[in-house]
């Protein structure tokens, strides 16, 4: 079972970093913020199409019964992949905020410190909060006190996921096109 937590802590890093150097070589123009961005939000499309699986599986398996119908990937999602992308994701919002200021050359973004994260967290506050309640309420939530019920709900959660890949998509290719607009 750890080697496959291990393995959820590790696709999301590794997907992300793994953009951050294929990105550059195929848009030369791109910042460094314009890269971690699009990197984030890659993976972010990555983990929202996993979810969303996971979600039709478990609710297509629970459908007769939906209160006591179980699946083991309505719990085990959430151990191996969920608290694993949860805590990325943290990492990697603050990765973007951090160049999307140190590219306007603000003076306190010159370098990672106390002050840019309480930047962060003061701009994006209810990210922050969700991502952390999600850990702290949502998750023993999920594997604690549901007392194996309630599988059917939980795959219904991850299937509000649906809509990230286009979300993403959408901001992308917006941004891929004001690139494009400032090199002409």
């Amino acid at each position: 079972m750890l080697q496959v937590l291990a393995c959820g802590v590790v696709v999301f890093p590794g997907l992300f970093f793994a953009f951050r150097r294929i990105l550059p070589s195929i848009f030369k123009h791109w910042t460094d913020a314009d890269v971690v961005l699009v990197s984030e939000r890659l993976v972010s499309s990555i983990h929202a199409i996993m979810a969303t699986t996971v979600g039709f599986i478990v609710v297509s398996s629970c459908w007769g019964n939906v209160i006591s119908d179980r699946h083991w990937l309505a719990t085990y999602f959430v151990i191996w992949y969920g608290v694993p992308y949860m805590a990325y994701d943290l990492y990697a919002m603050y990765l973007s905020h951090y160049y999307r200021f140190h590219v306007k050359d603000h003076e306190d973004y010159k370098r990672h410190s106390l002050r840019t994260i309480h930047s962060f967290v003061q701009k994006e506050f209810l990210l922050v909060l969700h991502h952390i309640a999600l850990l702290i309420v949502l998750l023993p939530v999920t594997l604690f006190f549901r007392k194996d019920e309630g599988d059917f709900f939980v795959g219904c959660l991850f299937l509000t996921e649906l809509s990230t890949p286009f979300v993403s998509l959408g901001k992308i290719l917006i941004q891929v096109r004001e690139r494009e607009r400032e090199i002409q």
